[in-house]
């Protein structure tokens, strides 16, 4: 900018300095000096002031040239200085923007080799990895040669163990059928005598009711007589034999307590027998537990009734419990069983029952038998472990009784003293809601 006004100063400068030349030169022509100058030198200095006014003119033309020009440039220059001047505005905003690029292209680049930096790391721990899944797999290849290995010999095991379960279910049929063939000459002699009160009450019934009939007979034929006279006289007659009628009805009413007693103990010992055979059941019931155990000793009493006594202690305010009402049974019937057995002679055995606490409640059989020893103890729910003699039992009477307790989620105890006797207690609970079924089925 400084230039320019330079430039316009220089040129103001010279044509101030023209002007002033020729104003001098005008100055120096005086009218004195015209007159007295001749005509000719008037004539040459015309000319000359001709040339010099043309001169003058020139310059001036110039001059106003040259200003016009020098505007004109001056003009041209300020508004390439206004362009010049946007441009470099506009080149410090790009010369922004591009460092603005460059720092987010150098982010970019740092990001980038950090990128492959984490691209590094993510190989190597991707071939870590990689050789850690090989090893895994190789593991798991051998596992899977194992488990088919396993497999097979699961299979295997499951065949045997039903082989094992068909032959220990057989062997529970055939310990069934042991206690069942050691009652049955109990049992029959023992259904034998109610059905003897049944049949001897109902043939005294049937003379009863045919010398009675003639009772009635002869009180229709005097009701049908016409004289009064006749009435008084056979009804007399008729009333001599009131005793014989009496006797008449105290025997009929002693035959008809004699079926009832027939009937109603041939219906406890079917009853028995019924929940005997039921053993096999799974289905959870609600029993009397009391007349399961009542059960059990009615079934049995042909066993002991010649050599033992028994004595109940039934807690009457048990209130029924949900149980394998026929798998209880079962058990009781080979505890009592056994029981019998280790009498010799005129012994007692003890069944008492009662709530241990508000969830549970207890059986006790106590005889005073031989007893076992420590050692037996130990062994006695071993399937088959016997102290009989051969072909008087398989062994598996208690084991089954084991199992039977367990299944009720329950336990059995037993202490024993040699020559004193042995008491087994049972401890049930009163609301079986799952069949416990961990141990071997086959025994339960």
């Amino acid at each position: 900018m400084r230039r320019e006004i330079v430039f316009f100063v220089a040129i103001i400068t010279i044509f101030i300095n023209l002007i002033s030349s020729q104003v001098e030169a005008n100055a120096l022509i005086s009218p004195t000096d015209i007159s007295i100058v001749d005509s000719s030198v008037i004539q040459e200095t015309t000319s000359a002031s001709t040339a010099e006014g043309s001169s003058s003119v020139l310059s001036i033309v110039w001059v106003v040239l040259l200003l016009g020009v020098s505007g004109g440039a001056y003009y041209y220059i300020s508004t390439l200085k206004k362009e010049a001047f946007s441009k470099d505005i506009q080149l410090n905003d790009f010369h922004r923007q591009l460092k603005s690029k460059e720092a987010h292209v150098l982010k970019i680049q740092q990001a980038y080799q950090k990128t492959i930096g984490q691209k590094k790391e993510m190989k190597a721990v991707f071939a870590k990895e990689y050789d850690k899944l090989v090893i895994k797999y190789k593991e798991l290849l051998k596992i899977k040669e194992k488990l088919s290995e396993q497999q097979a010999a699961r299979e295997e095991l499951e065949e045997t163990s039903k082989t094992l379960e068909k032959t220990q279910a057989l062997l529970l049929q055939s310990e069934k059928m042991s206690s069942l063939g050691q009652l049955t000459a109990g049992i029959a002699h023992e259904i034998n005598n109610p059905v003897n009160f049944v049949a001897n009450g109902v043939n005294t019934l049937k003379d009863n009711f045919k010398q009675l009939n003639v009772f009635i007979e002869n009180y229709k034929r005097i009701c049908e007589l016409e004289s009064l006279e006749e009435i008084k006289k056979y009804y007399k007659i008729q009333r001599e034999d009131d005793h014989h009628f009496n006797d008449l009805q105290t025997s009929t009413n002693e035959s008809l307590d004699d079926v009832e007693y027939g009937t109603t103990r041939i219906t406890e010992i079917v009853n028995g027998l019924r929940v005997f055979a039921r053993h096999d059941e799974v289905e959870i019931k609600e029993a009397d537990l009391n007349e399961v155990v009542e059960n059990a000793i009615v079934i049995l009493k042909p066993k002991y009734k010649k050599k033992a006594k028994v004595l109940k202690d039934l807690d009457a305010n048990i209130k029924p419990i949900k149980c394998l009402p026929g798998q209880l049974n079962q058990a009781l019937v080979n505890l009592i069983a056994n029981a019998c057995d280790a009498i010799d002679f005129k012994g007692t055995i003890n069944v008492k029952t009662e709530e241990q606490d508000d969830d549970h409640v207890k059986i006790s059989i106590r005889d005073n038998g031989k007893g076992m020893s420590e050692d037996m103890v130990k062994k006695i729910f071993d399937p088959f472990f016997t102290t009989k003699e051969v072909g008087k039992g398989t062994g598996l009477g208690l084991a089954i009784t084991y199992g039977i307790i367990e299944k009720h989620n329950g336990t059995i105890t037993v202490e024993s003293e040699e020559g004193k006797g042995t008491e087994f207690v049972i401890t049930i609970p009163k609301k079986l809601r799952k069949v416990n079924k961990s141990m071997d089925p086959a025994l339960a």
